[in-house]
């Protein structure tokens, strides 16, 4: 487990500190979004009126010159057109002046006047609203006029005149303010740039001092105290590996120790057997002896004791040819269990040795094992490798599923030629496994009751299978029904003429 965090540095702090950081850039956003969206509104507004004076001031020139047009065909029949135009001029600037101001009252333009042009429009001494209201006015009323009128009035066609001058001279200034504004403004907002770009940079440099740093820290940190943790972790995992070897090793010993206990009861009884008979025999040849050197020879006494001595040879030499055999199997199973050696091996031999030398425990739960493989199978290998197999899944089944009463285990081998593997059917009429744990029987140190065994007998079956054989391991179990072990592994056969298959009890 990982260590917590100091309290200076804690997930909680550094959580604080950005969402802080967060919240700063938020704002410092959020005031430039403001403020460059206030500025763009103010500019297009500006553009607007410009360009809504720059109208009004043409239509003033326009006015101006149908003014001085009217006034010179008076008289001329074209004097009718250019009223008409004069006429249509002032009616366009009076539209296009109440478009501004109902522009500006419903902001339609973008934006508000600034303070300098709303003055000259509404404000003394300006008053441009007004004067351009009262050119109008003016101009519809040369229109209204006679000729005669017009010679009777001179000075409001000289008036006129002076009007249109200044207003135009007043448009300008409104020109002029606007451009004057947007010229503070562009210079705002490299102001405001610069502000937030320094603003920016010292906040990015308190979340490098106040949050990057110790956050690395404590991820370093952090990193170091894991590298140690797996690092011990993975010497502990040294130690249970070799734990684990040391006690497959004692299993391994435990099973020979078994092995050595039936092989000496099973040894025990030829031998004793022969013992008796060769002293039966050493009292018939007593009794013979003694027939021939009478001086009488009962010949039915010497026919007698010949065919009791005869007997009895008999029996010493079959229970003195048991005991070799078991000496031999014995012998020959210490060789296959200590040498990594390959060698050659008939594998009907080997499964019956085997199963011979667990007569013992066999007996004693009245168990029954038949080995049904081909007589001339022989195979290139490790002998104790299949040896060890089959008494370790012989043990367990004795151990696990013949409680109360005896039974029956099959053990059959049979060879593909075509894919040149070895299929061993492992199957017993036990108590079977329960389908809870079947799942979990392969695992070291794993075992369902306790018969003090160490729960490593078929973790080294699969060990043996999958590692040394480099095969395969498969179980099935129905409760009260058996357990059947499928295994297959890849092996090096001499081709056989045939397969026989031939049945040995146990």
């Amino acid at each position: 487990m990982l260590k917590s965090l100091p309290a200076s540095f804690s997930h909680k702090s550094l959580t604080m500190r950005y969402l802080f950081a967060l919240s700063l850039i938020a704002i410092l956003v959020s005031l430039s979004t403001f403020s460059f969206q206030k500025i763009i509104s103010d500019q297009r507004y500006a553009s607007n009126t410009i360009s809504r004076a720059g109208g009004e001031r043409v239509l003033l020139e326009t006015i101006k010159v149908y003014h001085v047009a009217y006034l010179a065909y008076r008289g001329d029949p074209r004097q009718a057109v250019i009223h008409k135009k004069l006429s249509e001029a002032a009616t366009a600037l009076e539209t296009n002046h109440q478009a501004l101001l109902d522009r500006e009252e419903s902001e339609n333009l973008g934006g508000e006047m600034i303070p300098a042009v709303r003055a000259l429009y509404f404000d003394s001494p300006v008053q441009l609203n007004q004067q351009i209201s009262d050119y109008v006015a003016l101009a519809r009323r040369l229109l209204s006029l006679t000729d005669q009128e017009l010679d009777e009035q001179p000075i409001l066609s000289s008036s006129f005149g002076d009007l249109t001058e200044t207003l135009l001279t007043d448009m300008q200034t409104v020109v002029n303010a606007h451009v004057t504004q947007s010229e503070n403004a562009l210079k705002q907002m490299g102001q405001l740039e610069i502000l937030l770009w320094i603003s920016a940079m010292i906040v990015l440099i308190l979340e490098v001092l106040f949050i990057f740093r110790p956050m690395m820290d404590t991820i370093t940190k952090q990193f170091l105290l894991l590298k140690n943790q797996t690092e011990t972790l993975q010497e502990k995992i040294v130690e249970l590996k070799t734990t684990q070897h040391e006690l497959i090793k004692s299993q391994k010993i435990a099973s020979l120790g078994r092995m050595v206990s039936g092989f000496s009861h099973e040894l025990s009884t030829p031998v004793g057997i022969a013992v008796s008979a060769v002293s039966q025999m050493q009292d018939a040849a007593e009794r013979v002896s003694y027939e021939i050197n009478s001086p009488t020879i009962d010949l039915k006494a010497l026919k007698h004791n010949t065919e009791d001595l005869n007997e009895t040879a008999t029996l010493a030499a079959n229970n003195l040819a048991r005991a070799g055999r078991l000496v031999e199997s014995f012998k020959q199973s210490s060789i296959d269990r200590h040498s990594e050696l390959s060698r050659e091996f008939n594998l009907k031999s080997l499964a019956e040795d085997t199963v011979y030398n667990l007569s013992h425990q066999l007996k004693n739960k009245n168990v029954v094992v038949k080995v049904n493989c081909a007589e001339h199978l022989f195979l290139d290998g490790r002998p104790g490798l299949i040896e060890q197999l089959i008494t370790n899944l012989v043990s367990n089944s004795l151990a696990h599923g013949y409680k109360e009463k005896g039974g029956l285990i099959n053990i059959d081998f049979i060879l593909d030629h075509e894919n040149q593997t070895i299929s061993m059917a492992y199957k017993d009429d036990g108590s079977g496994i329960d389908k809870a744990i079947i799942d979990n029987i392969f695992e070291p140190f794993f075992t369902s009751t306790r018969t003090g065994g160490s729960g490593l007998g078929l973790y080294i079956c699969h060990s043996i299978v999958t590692q040394d054989l480099s095969g395969t391991i498969m179980c099935h179990s129905i409760k009260n029904q058996g357990v059947t072990f499928l295994i297959k592994f890849p092996l090096e056969v001499e081709p056989t003429p045939h397969l026989e298959l031939n049945s040995v009890e146990g």
